[in-house]
């Protein structure tokens, strides 16, 4: 039995919990005007082994699971 939370019919994870003590937030300022889009954006880790961006509620955004 996987850890891992289930699959939506559309491919995207169904977990919106973050996994408690991830979250960070990334400091691009001194990497330049390219990643600038990066610049305070907060992250946080999924069971199922991405990190994707925190929305403002602090839910994971829409992600699809690593294939491996």
């Amino acid at each position: 039995m996987s850890d891992k939370p289930a699959v939506l019919p559309n491919g995207f994870c169904s977990n919106k919990t973050p996994v408690p003590g991830t979250a960070r937030q990334v400091n691009a300022h001194s990497l330049g005007a390219k990643f600038s889009r990066m610049h305070g954006r907060r992250y946080a880790d999924c069971p199922c082994g991405k990190s994707p961006a925190l929305t403002e509620r602090g839910k994971l955004r829409p992600h699809k699971q690593p294939t491996a």
